[in-house]
């Protein structure tokens, strides 16, 4: 069984990426060729399609 994680990125005709902290989100999207169509959930407070300013705020709140 996978361990559970926090986000889950959506990538349109590939596998879907589990992340613990919003930075490795980050570094995710940044590895990514295109971000057309993709989405960010956040499977513990189950928010669907954060966007990338909301993401870089969690981020920022994590480092602190």
């Amino acid at each position: 069984m996978a361990p559970a994680t926090r986000f889950l990125i959506r990538v349109p005709g590939k596998t879907d990426i589990g992340c613990n902290t919003a930075d490795e989100v980050l570094d995710a999207l940044n590895q990514l060729k295109s971000t057309h169509g993709v989405t960010v959930d956040d499977l513990q407070t189950g928010t669907r399609d954060l966007p990338r300013e909301g993401i870089e705020e969690l981020a920022n709140d994590e480092r602190e």
